[in-house]
């Protein structure tokens, strides 16, 4: 029987492209997470740059005065995803400003980090057992046993916090990092070259999972240790769609379920935040054009009340490259 719609239990490919923006803040090695074992290596060479006429995840809008790009990231990859379509690059070395879900320096991430904490920490004398089902904990002993992973640090925490960390230590283990991702890879090349600019700020993003109902949060840390170990093989599905630009497949793979399932939940994560983002987005045209290359989380682009979406209903095309 599935949860009532509005219920945390996003699929798993989802999930990660959402939230592994954060998870680059996730202080793991103060929790004892443990570590699984060295990565393995996995084909996921740049596809999509030895077939240029194939479309590549990026779309191209003219907005008055300014030149946008939009393109959609997967916030953790492997090292080999680089180097990337020479339209990709083009576009942001032509590009005067660079536009970030979250703008996260070294100081930044260690503010975040230390928020998470916070967040994530239980009221006092409170602990992680004491707020989830015997099931749940005797699951989350099983997982951790399997995976090498040790509770130690996380007992005083919040479900999500615990999820967040188990799925930190799962996209290790297959080499995966945030430090390798899309938007960081911009970010990095853009400093002191470009100017930054975020579309939303870290509180808003954690406030979506400290706002959890205690239900909820449970549900989260659960659906993590049941999928956990799929999580490698979700986000190679992911990227192959992303490196041949096929946004039918990438919105049946994180969108559509939940599109479906979720409407509610749909909505809060997807259709609000869109807008949210595209209003700032425009706002900040609108004061001072330019040339804009802009990197957000690859669903919030695709499918119904997908940016690209929203642009066109307010009659501005933007075509994919």
């Amino acid at each position: 029987m599935r949860p009532v719609a509005g219920a945390w239990l996003l699929p798993r490919a989802l999930w990660l492209a959402l939230w592994a923006s954060l998870i680059s803040c996730q202080p793991t090695s103060e929790l004892h997470a443990g570590h699984a074992g060295p990565a393995r290596a996995r084909d996921t060479r740049n596809h999509a740059a030895a077939h240029p006429e194939q479309n590549v995840f990026l779309w191209r809008a003219q907005i008055g005065a300014s030149t946008l790009h939009l393109l959609g990231s997967v916030h953790v990859a492997r090292p080999d995803l680089y180097p990337l379509d020479a339209r990709i690059d083009g576009a942001f070395t032509q590009s005067d400003v660079l536009v970030l879900e979250l703008v996260l320096d070294e100081a930044a991430k260690l503010g975040a980090a230390r928020r998470m904490l916070e967040l994530g920490r239980l009221g006092p004398g409170v602990k992680l057992r004491d707020v989830i089902q015997p099931a749940t904990w005797d699951l989350l002993e099983q997982t951790a046993e399997r995976r090498g992973a040790s509770l130690f640090g996380l007992r005083g925490f919040h479900p999500w916090f615990v999820a967040l960390a188990l799925t930190t230590q799962a996209l290790e283990s297959e080499g995966f990092s945030s430090d390798n991702g899309i938007d960081e890879h911009f970010r990095q090349r853009a400093s002191g070259h470009k100017r930054l600019a975020a579309l939303e700020t870290v509180e808003e993003q954690l406030s979506l999972f400290s706002g959890l109902s205690p239900e909820a949060d449970e549900l989260m840390l659960k659906q993590t240790l049941e999928e956990v170990d799929q999580y490698a093989e979700q986000l190679d599905a992911a990227f192959r769609a992303w490196q041949t630009g096929d946004e039918a497949a990438l919105d049946q793979l994180l969108i559509g379920p939940m599109r479906a399932d979720y409407p509610e939940l749909f909505k809060q994560l997807f259709v609000d935040r869109n807008q949210r983002m595209l209003t700032k987005l425009l706002d900040m045209m609108a004061k001072q054009p330019g040339r804009y290359f802009v990197v957000v989380g690859a669903g919030h682009l695709v499918g119904q009340s997908g940016i690209v979406d929203l642009l066109r209903l307010q009659g501005i095309v933007a075509a994919q490259l």
